[in-house]
């Protein structure tokens, strides 16, 4: 494939800006070849405008219609073959196996999504029929228009150009404008080539899919301000997300977005599960905190347990573990900045100890920062909720509580999450049930006995929780919940049946499953 480091609006390649960038190979810090020319803010209008067009054809495309887009989609990524792989291991440093699976949950999401649109019953029919002194009243899901998608740095295909956020905006039926990561242009630029060729080859309209270049904030910005754009999705940083969404909030006709922003994703361990297999979870602890180098939004970066011997032994052993873990690869310069930057507020602190670890490794050729185990009491991070930053990468933080109560009310202390960790034991069932419910509140997902890295795309995954994990806690940015956030319900009523959207129709034209006067039906009413 002929990379050009030009912009994609509307299936054709623009150039129009004179700044550029450059993608680095995160493991030897050298600089490719290639400049990327940023978007100009008139680029941008163009994408926006593209896209606008675009919606007023495709909503009115049927169900099957948008199912075979997006399955045209995953063979289009297919088809770029390894050289799709070596890109992004380029430009990440992730390594060929990561890649080649995330490659299998890329593709996976738009057949995922293909089959929902298939069934028919995510439109969410509603009919409530004429009775005496009620109105007929029926309702569906319409998608919302274009939509703006921020690509994420760390996942370079499930969360960047044609990754979950994109899947399920244009499932929805919107068309999507995304600003791609500057961490990965050159792959950024083989998807987009790829979902224009999908759009091509289905007879979608050019504009519904465009993608924007640029290291910088303005690309973001102004396709944001752009009031064509009905709403956005964003995966990335709690700065990022929060300029994104007051971006959002100041224009004249304010839109939703969806960030979500990391997470500290608390793990509760217990007395009892700590004399029990300690041993175990101390590996799988170690484990999620290195996988990735710490670079999830999963990452287990706060641990509580009550003080004791055998609280002492354990912080002991994973700190030991990630001492003679390897230094990983972080993604590039911004990231490794940003957490030299995290973790130095974090030690500041009086209150924090330093168990291993804690600086970037200064002589190492790759981007690295050192595995880093630190400790604090529960009353000093009651007392200063700086202590509940996010550190993206190999890094995280003891609480250690001096009795039950202590750790139950530095439980209510937590910001949101992401998701909420419990280890126990069976026999602990009936004592730990308040504590559970107390970190569900906390969080959008809570696992028992397990570790939080790792998410399914499956209809039940909630990847979402209360801010600041993300601005709408009701959403989810995985599973097929995720087409929600770009659908919203409109209600019809005593509107004539030919009038009607087929969903909605009396004959049930399309034979799916509808809630029709309270019972769930695929009959006609």
């Amino acid at each position: 494939m002929q990379l050009t480091g030009h912009n994609y609006i509307a299936g054709v390649a623009s150039a129009e800006g004179a700044e550029t960038f450059f993608s680095v190979d995160p493991r030897n810090k050298e600089t490719a070849d290639l400049p990327f020319h940023s978007a100009t803010a008139a680029e941008v209008d163009r994408a926006v405008a593209a896209a606008g067009a675009a919606f007023a054809e495709i909503r009115n495309y049927s169900s099957e219609q948008i199912a075979n887009f997006l399955d045209e989609i995953a063979d289009q990524i297919e088809a770029l073959g390894d050289d799709l792989l070596h890109s992004a291991d380029r430009e990440t440093g992730l390594g060929l196996p990561r890649l080649t699976g995330e490659r299998v949950r890329t593709t996976g999401q738009f057949r995922a999504f293909a089959t929902l649109l298939r069934d028919g019953a995510y439109l969410r029919p509603i009919i409530n029929s004429e009775q005496p002194e009620q109105p007929s009243i029926r309702q569906m899901q319409f998608p919302v228009g274009p939509v703006a998608i921020f690509a994420a740095s760390n996942f370079p295909f499930a969360f960047a150009v044609a990754g979950g956020d994109t899947a399920s905006a244009l499932a929805a039926g919107c068309p999507v404008v995304v600003k791609a990561h500057p961490g990965h242009p050159a792959t950024s630029e083989m998807f987009a080539q790829a979902l224009s060729a999908a759009a091509a080859a289905k007879g979608f309209p050019a504009g519904t899919f465009s993608m924007l270049q640029g290291d910088g904030i303005d690309v973001g910005q102004w396709l944001v301000a752009n009031d064509g754009i009905e709403a956005v999705g964003f995966t990335g940083s709690l700065r990022g997300g929060r300029a994104i969404y007051d971006a959002a909030a100041r224009r004249p006709r304010p839109v939703p977005v969806y960030a979500e922003m990391g997470s500290v994703n608390p793990v509760v361990i217990t007395q009892a599960a700590l004399a029990e297999r300690a041993e175990d979870i101390a590996d799988g602890l170690v484990a999620s905190i290195t996988m990735g180098t710490g670079q999830f939004c999963t990452n287990p970066g706060l641990v509580l347990l009550q003080d004791s011997p055998a609280a002492q032994d354990f912080i002991a052993a994973v700190t030991e573990k990630m001492s003679a873990a390897p230094a990983g690869v972080l993604l590039n310069q911004t990231i490794a900045a940003g957490l030299e930057s995290a973790v130095g507020q974090t030690t500041a602190s009086p209150d924090i100890s330093v168990l291993t670890g804690g600086e970037a490794v200064a002589d190492s050729d790759f981007f690295c920062f050192s595995n880093t185990v630190m400790r604090t009491s529960a009353a000093a991070i009651r007392a200063d909720d700086r202590l509940q930053v996010e550190h993206f990468g190999p890094v995280t933080l003891f609480v250690v509580c001096e009795d039950a109560d202590d750790l139950r009310t530095t439980v209510d202390a937590l910001e949101g999450n992401l998701t909420s960790t419990i280890h126990a034991e069976a026999n602990e069932l009936e004592n730990i049930s308040d504590l559970l419910h107390q970190l569900r509140e906390k969080a959008g997902r809570v696992i028992w006995n397990g570790f939080p890295t790792g998410v399914a795309v499956v209809h039940a995954m909630q990847h979402g929780g209360p801010y600041p994990a993300t601005t709408a806690p009701g959403t989810t940015s995985v599973g097929m919940n995720a087409i929600y956030r770009f659908m919203r319900p409109i209600a019809f009523q005593n509107v004539p049946d030919a009038l009607l959207p087929d969903p909605l129709k009396d004959a049930n034209p399309l034979g799916i499953m509808r809630l029709v006067d309270d019972v769930y039906t695929d009959g006609a009413v």
